[in-house]
């Protein structure tokens, strides 16, 4: 046989071999963590559980390349699209609004979050908090406690916003924020650790909230029989901001 056809059939053979080998691939930081099996939690966390500072709350677990979430997306987007033009011409300022926020939800990393807890220390002492994970490519997302939130949505900008120790998730939305299309009885308040909460913020039904570092807080649009889109839209940038990759 050619050596150099010799040569290419184990390279070949050895790219096969790898492959097969590589059960499971976790992204964090940069790096890639290659298992050769379906490894446990804590087996994935415990190479850089001490790398850091880490704030577990926030801690998340995503699936990669989830097809569904980016068809979600585009159709998101497409909405939004249609929005933009049906204001551009007589409200120009809600539709500069609707632009940015077009832009912010382009620029998302999107996996499909994970309803599991991570915690290395958790993970090492309570067999529930220490799940296999099966064959695939994640993403694991660690950071230290971080000290903003993001507010998005029915604002005439997206913004990071200094974290308040104990303040009600109301004071991160003064007034003149909102646009003319935002529902201003209620936010939501996507936690940092996945829960997803409706909090009251007008006068008349306030009900304290606070909200965790890194959270994101979606001022959600008014939806109306003349304006029903805006339904769909509010469910769908809710499920997105629920499955963003944040770091």
């Amino acid at each position: 046989m050619n050596t150099m056809v010799l040569m290419c059939l184990i390279l070949l053979g050895s790219i096969t071999f790898n492959t097969v080998m590589a059960s499971v691939t976790v992204a964090v930081k940069g790096k890639q963590l290659v298992f050769a099996h379906e490894p446990r939690l804590v087996e994935v966390l415990a190479p850089i559980a001490h790398n850091d500072n880490w704030y577990w709350p926030s801690a998340a677990l995503y699936q990669a390349n989830d097809v569904q979430l980016e068809e979600m997306r585009q159709l998101l987007l497409n909405k939004l699209t249609n929005q933009i033009e049906r204001y551009r011409a007589e409200e120009p300022e809600t539709a500069k609004s609707l632009t940015q926020l077009h832009k912010t939800i382009t620029s998302w990393r999107i996996a499909r979050r994970l309803p599991i807890k991570i915690d290395y220390d958790l993970a090492r002492i309570k067999t529930s908090a220490n799940p296999r994970l099966p064959r695939g490519k994640y993403i694991l997302e660690l950071a230290p406690r971080m000290k903003t939130v993001q507010l998005f949505g029915a604002v005439k900008k997206t913004s990071n916003l200094p974290h308040l120790r104990h303040a009600d998730v109301s004071k991160y939305i003064p007034h003149q924020t909102r646009t003319n299309l935002a529902d201003k009885s209620y936010v939501v308040l996507i936690q940092a650790d996945g829960r997803e909460i409706n909090a009251p913020v007008a006068y008349w039904n306030k009900a304290h909230q606070e909200a965790m570092p890194s959270s994101q807080i979606f001022v959600p649009f008014k939806t109306s029989l003349f304006n029903s889109e805006f339904t769909s839209i509010n469910q769908q940038i809710k499920t997105l901001a629920l499955h963003r990759v944040r770091q």
